[in-house]
């Protein structure tokens, strides 16, 4: 293990919300850069309101903030250490950098960053205007130039824009030079009209949720909106127009952070062209009026924090290294699988290092490495594989498979609950580690003691799977799993698989008579588990999810690949529901039609959510004998490739096992 690092002073909260009540001001240890990755003395950090909506929980569906958690990203500051392989930075450089946001790590002396997302901050730029830049200008730059196609050479034909909230801080980097001003408090202005009566062809909107009816009679016929704020409204409202073909668009804009863009927009500054407006400066230690001010919504332009103490030089000890697997782009499948060594990492607050004895495949596993879930989950390479990458955890990090049972060998400051020595059952953090490695980090609140009558193979084998049949039966599908309430009618496709199996298990533990499909060779593998009634999904009947004894479903869990709903419809009942465990576009695009239509039949997408009681309680069932893990094969580490085909292949019964 590496030798203890330098203390420095951080803000960071340990909960969702508390507003600036919630910071803390501690004394951490100062990070050490990886591959690829700078350490920076920070000079300034700017907030963002992504900052304190993590902080508050809105964005909880897709930023799951890990605690404790560090908030700032935008930053301005001088390297002070540079990990491996890193080319185009040495210390004493100036830079500007945008941070991970769910790492973070603004809100402290030391921060590290990819040197991907690092650009140098020429003595032109101050660091306070060089840390208003990365996510309020990139964002502002995404916005004008590839959602509403503006060429900043001043070339193309003229456009009509509309930027709503135009003194925050992507708005005034959209709009400083404005023809035409609007009071928002005003009924012009609320309106949203143009004063000379002009249709935009384009909104830039950074404001809160607009209903639709007010940007309607504003645009020209093929107008478009763009919202850098998007809710669930906004995502309805682009569903619908897109499944209309409208000629008026609303379309979410999700930041997309490149490092070229950012250098772009230093270079602007640079030249007087583009200005960070500061609305005001504060120190580290008064880090709560700067959030407060943030949060009341009144800042014209950006807020900055200044960081003043100094540190002692550090010095890095040898670390221990270990084997791990990892790949580092985009498809290739198993052979784009590597097998390299890499440190050991040290558990911190509330986190415990395991020694690895099983870990399993999910099929996320490598429909994130083939690019299929890159709107939603766009890793950083190298990747080493996550298994279990749940979209409630959309994180992007360093290796594979989020599945595991093992051995405690060291506790970090705050565990409670384990002991070295301890058998475990977890499901890993995305941003600490995975699972193809000999060690990993895994959360004290997602780790779960293992019984004896429960092997490594059989606990690693719940996280993903058995949590998300949990879930859509019990909170998605209401089934009480003591057998008491209604009779309940349910379909379960893929039900070989892995999340299948658990489902016909876990269902028939409540009043319930399950329908299951599969391939011919695994009926009566499913049959043993419980199914009612089992259909081949290659014959026309299966194919048509026809029950054999003509019942219609009140629920179907659905875990194999996408069906039209013209399937599903006329073998459903009145009051019915469709859970799809692997939503794509078309399903979104089909829930929120359901949803605008107060249709009877609807169909739900799922989104695991993870909490360590669940986890528990289907350990507790798998020592019962209640449930039982249905494992398909087994494979060293040595020979992931194999286990990563055979999991591509779509041929598994159960579960696929690397043992480390």
């Amino acid at each position: 293990m590496a030798e203890a690092r330098p203390t420095m002073r951080a803000v960071r909260y340990e909960s969702y919300g508390g507003g600036p009540d919630g910071l803390k001001h501690v004394d951490i240890p100062v990070p050490a850069p990886k591959k690829g990755e700078v350490l920076l003395k920070l000079e300034a950090t700017s907030i963002n309101p992504v900052d304190w909506k993590t902080q508050k929980g809105m964005l909880r569906p897709i930023f799951p903030a890990k605690f404790p958690h560090i908030p700032g990203t935008d930053v301005g500051g001088e390297v002070v250490e540079v990990g491996p392989a890193v080319e185009k930075f040495k210390p004493g450089d100036k830079v500007v950098a945008l941070l991970d946001h769910f790492k973070g790590g603004g809100f402290g002396e030391f921060a590290v960053a990819k040197e991907s997302l690092m650009v140098a901050r020429p003595p032109e730029v101050s660091a306070p205007e060089g840390a208003g830049l990365p996510v309020a200008g990139l964002t502002a730059l995404q916005a004008l130039t590839q959602a509403a196609g503006v060429k900043l050479d001043g070339s193309g034909p003229p456009k009509n824009i509309l930027i709503t909230a135009a003194s925050g801080g992507v708005g005034h980097y959209a709009s400083l030079g404005a023809d035409e001003v609007l009071d928002y408090k005003t009924p012009e202005g609320s309106t949203l009209k143009s004063p000379s009566d002009k249709k935009y062809d384009f909104v830039v909107h950074c404001a809160h949720a607009f209903p639709w009816s007010v940007f309607e009679p504003n645009l020209s016929e093929r107008g478009k909106v763009i919202d850098i704020t998007p809710s669930f409204g906004s995502m309805m409202t682009f569903a619908l127009k897109k499944l209309t073909f409208s000629k008026k668009q609303l379309a979410p804009l999700l930041l997309t952070a490149k490092g070229e863009n950012l250098e772009f927009l230093v270079k602007l500054v640079k030249e007087g062209k583009l200005k960070t407006a500061i609305d005001s400066t504060y120190p580290l230690s008064q880090v709560k009026d700067a959030w407060e001010k943030s949060i009341s919504g009144h800042a014209t332009g950006k807020q900055s924090m200044t960081v003043l103490q100094r540190v002692p030089p550090l010095q890095v000890a040898e670390e221990k290294l270990m084997r791990v697997v990892r790949y580092d782009s985009y498809g290739g499948g198993a052979a784009g699988l590597k097998h390299v060594k890499v440190p050991v990492p040290e558990p911190k607050n509330d986190k415990v290092l395991l020694k690895l004895e099983a870990v399993t495949i999910n099929p996320v596993d490598w429909k994130i490495q083939s690019g299929m879930l890159r709107s939603f989950l766009p890793p950083k390479f190298p990747l080493h594989t996550w298994s279990g990458s749940s979209f409630c955890e959309l994180w992007y990090a360093n290796n594979s498979s989020c599945d595991v049972a093992g051995e405690v060998v060291e506790v970090g400051p705050g565990v409670e609950n384990f002991k070295p020595g301890d058998k475990v059952v977890a499901y890993l953090s995305i941003s600490n580690g995975g699972g193809f490695a000999e060690f990993a980090i895994a959360n004290e609140s997602l780790t779960v003691a293992r019984p004896p009558e429960v092997s490594a193979p059989e606990g690693a084998g719940l996280p993903v799977a058995g949590l998300t049949a949990l879930q859509a039966l019990t909170q998605a599908a209401g089934v009480k799993l003591d057998g008491s309430g209604p009779l309940k009618n349910i379909l379960i496709t893929a039900a070989s698989g892995g999340v299948g199996h658990f489902a016909v298990q876990l269902a028939k533990l409540g009043n319930t008579h399950v329908t299951a499909t599969c391939g011919a060779r695994n009926i009566d593998f499913v049959k043993s588990l419980g199914a009612d009634e089992v259909l081949d999904y290659k014959t026309p009947e299966g194919a048509a999810l026809k029950s054999p004894s003509g019942k219609k479903y009140d629920f179907v869990v659905h875990c194999a690949h996408a069906f039209p709903w013209s399937v599903f419809k006329p073998n459903l009942s009145e009051y019915s529901k469709v859970i799809d465990l692997t939503p794509g576009i078309s399903t979104m695009t089909t829930s929120a039609l359901k949803k605008l239509t107060f249709s009877k039949k609807q169909l739900e997408p799922l989104l695991l959510t993870p909490k360590g009681e669940n986890l528990e309680f289907l350990v507790k069932l798998a020592k019962e004998g209640k449930i039982k893990t249905a494992i398909d094969s087994k494979y060293p580490l040595s020979k992931a490739e194999d286990a990563w085909a055979k999991s591509m292949s779509g041929h598994a019964t159960g579960k696929i096992i690397v043992e480390p």
